[in-house]
């Protein structure tokens, strides 16, 4: 078997290539879900991971929440249906609130009440429900990408008020249950609050300043409509439904199960070079949830010897981080599969409006003890 150290080196180089190659080929940025699937085989392999139990996890993950047998791919599957056949009356319903609220404050609020509410219901749920929502406000393409952008921010980073909201809380709070943390439900919300909930509503704030400007800018009139917004309509036949649901399901299966293997593969990186750093370099070291499940990475680093400094500065960064890419987080994955937001744009819309509140963030935990 090879060196640790040397495997970690190769496995440094992969995670190169995973970042890199989608931004250069058109091809495997169209095909992402099946490139990240072939790069966690290759992880897996390299990293010498393999076993019954990794291959379970990687078929379970995608179909369970908890032991639940609702997993993302089946609320993915069931919300595409039932948002597409009830298509007409959710235009009419989104219709009759622009006609009483702007769409900026309309946008602002959906951020707001899902970013904070899927820490309730699940970003799952809050994740499809804004996806599918956005389909029938018609605004122009660059908005809208802007919009589930930031929106992905605000659902990832609030989800993590409880332990409903996301594995990586669930994980955090089961793994600090006992001395000397003893954390509940509300622990995260003790812990991180002063942090999550100001983030959730500064990018909510965003999307109001944002697209009130973007509009006034260019002054749109004409209804702007999704290709998917108008096969989802009544007129729809069944067969056509199922077939984007199934799609859908399909992509977001294969993402997932990819990221189980790419989490498990890294788990040697972590345990060399993260878990013994102080916890202002555990912050910057954090940054890799971006391409790595963070969930994993939680469930590796967070352990109740460490501090509250420690627990907090690395939690943080795994939420904010997260949303850098699309494989950083389930909102990102959902919202990018229903929207055909591809690897490079993401990446070019949400690193300048993540890396700002990253470096922040940074300053006021580990130099202002804020």
């Amino acid at each position: 078997m090879l060196d640790k150290i040397l495997i970690s080196y190769i496995l440094l180089g992969l995670l190169a290539l995973i970042l890199l190659l989608p931004l250069f080929s058109r091809r495997i940025e169209r095909n992402l879900e099946i490139f990240f699937f072939a790069m966690g085989i290759v992880a897996a392999t390299i990293s010498f991971s393999w076993s019954i139990e990794l291959v379970a996890e990687a078929f379970k993950t995608p179909l369970f929440i908890r032991d639940v047998p609702i997993g993302i791919v089946q609320v993915v599957f069931i919300a595409s249906l039932l948002f597409g056949y009830y298509s007409e009356k959710i235009d009419d319903l989104v219709e009759s609130l622009r006609k009483k609220i702007s769409t900026p404050i309309l946008l602002a609020i959906l951020a707001a009440v899902l970013g904070l509410g899927s820490s309730i219901i699940s970003v799952i749920v809050a994740s499809v429900i804004i996806s599918e929502i956005a389909f029938h406000i018609n605004i122009p393409r660059k908005l809208l990408t802007r919009f589930l952008i930031a929106s992905a921010y605000a659902l990832g980073i609030g989800a993590a008020l409880t332990p409903v909201g996301e594995p990586l809380s669930t994980i955090a709070v089961h793994k600090l249950s006992g001395e000397p943390y003893h954390a509940d439900f509300l622990f995260l919300v003790r812990l991180l609050g002063v942090y999550i909930i100001p983030l959730v509503l500064a990018y909510s704030l965003y999307i109001y300043f944002y697209s009130k400007r973007f509009l006034e800018k260019h002054l749109i009139k004409e209804s702007v409509e999704s290709i998917e917004a108008q096969i989802f309509s009544q007129k729809s036949s069944l067969k056509d439904l199922l077939k984007i649901a199934l799609e859908r399901s399909v992509r977001v299966y294969l993402f997932i199960f990819a990221l189980v293997l790419i989490g498990e593969s890294y788990k040697i990186i972590v345990e060399l070079y993260l878990k013994d750093l102080p916890s202002m370099y555990m912050y910057l070291f954090g940054s890799i949830s971006a391409i790595v499940d963070n969930a994993t990475l939680t469930a590796t680093v967070i352990d109740p010897e460490l501090s509250l400094l420690q627990i907090k500065s690395f939690l943080i960064s795994l939420l904010i981080a997260g949303g850098f890419l699309i494989p950083g987080n389930i909102p990102n994955i959902v919202m990018a599969n229903i929207h055909k937001i591809e690897f490079r744009e993401w990446a070019r819309e949400a690193i300048p409006i993540g890396i700002i509140p990253f470096i922040i963030l940074w300053i006021l935990i580990e130099f202002l003890n804020l």
